[in-house]
């Protein structure tokens, strides 16, 4: 397998995504980060820790490979931008895991899902949507699903059977007892425990989480 990398995004979650990366030490898994595609002009033909910006879109389109997009509190933004590199024709989205969490073989895995964070625990009959980003410490229980192109932050414990929609957004430090259901393209604040189903496209937030917010579409 061709363990040749881009990483999409130079910003905060790319170069963590190249930090992370760069731990592995068994050169069978390991990825080698060829550098970020970036569209900040400012940033092009520059070095962000020792990677090149290669170029922005245009470049992807002319050169292509395996790409990590790395855009995770703005999911209907990363949606649109997977949308327009899927047009390229040598394009791949691979899964990245990391050999520093716990996961199991029995998970259903989306396209383009990452998890290369350091000492997440993902047990068993999962069932992941596409372009799922799932940060570091965190517990997923048994049965748990997760939608497309929702973004997991840090340290959260959820629940078996717990299902969390398309576009969410889950702060860090959050818990999500078992069996609650959290609709598409909702936001759940850091440090919140969300005890009850919490409807779509709204934002919850408090210990037990309540609406604060509804998001408008």
């Amino acid at each position: 397998m061709n363990r040749e990398l881009l990483i999409y995004g130079a910003g905060g979650a790319g170069r963590e995504l190249a930090f992370s990366l760069s731990l592995e030490k068994d050169p069978n898994v390991a990825w080698n980060v060829l550098g970020f595609v970036d569209d900040t002009q400012e940033l092009q033909g520059t070095i962000v820790n020792d990677l090149p910006v290669l170029g922005g879109y245009d470049w992807l389109k002319e050169n292509g490979g395996q790409i990590a997009v790395c855009i995770v509190d703005k999911p209907k933004i990363k949606r649109q931008l997977v949308t327009k590199i899927k047009a390229i024709s040598n394009i791949k989205f691979p899964l990245i895991i990391g050999s520093h969490s716990y996961v199991s073989k029995f998970i259903e895995w989306g396209e383009g899902c990452i998890v290369a964070q350091l000492f997440n625990h993902i047990t068993t009959n999962i069932k992941i949507g596409n372009f799922v980003w799932i940060n570091s410490y965190n517990a997923i229980g048994h049965d748990v699903k997760i939608g497309d192109y929702t973004t997991m932050f840090s340290s959260i414990n959820i629940g078996g059977g717990a299902e969390i929609g398309a576009d969410c957004v889950i702060g860090s430090g959050v818990t999500i007892n078992p069996h609650v259901k959290i609709g598409n393209g909702s936001i759940v604040g850091g440090g919140s425990v969300v005890t009850k189903d919490i409807p779509k496209n709204v934002v919850v937030a408090g210990v037990p989480a309540k609406v604060i917010k509804e998001i408008t579409v």
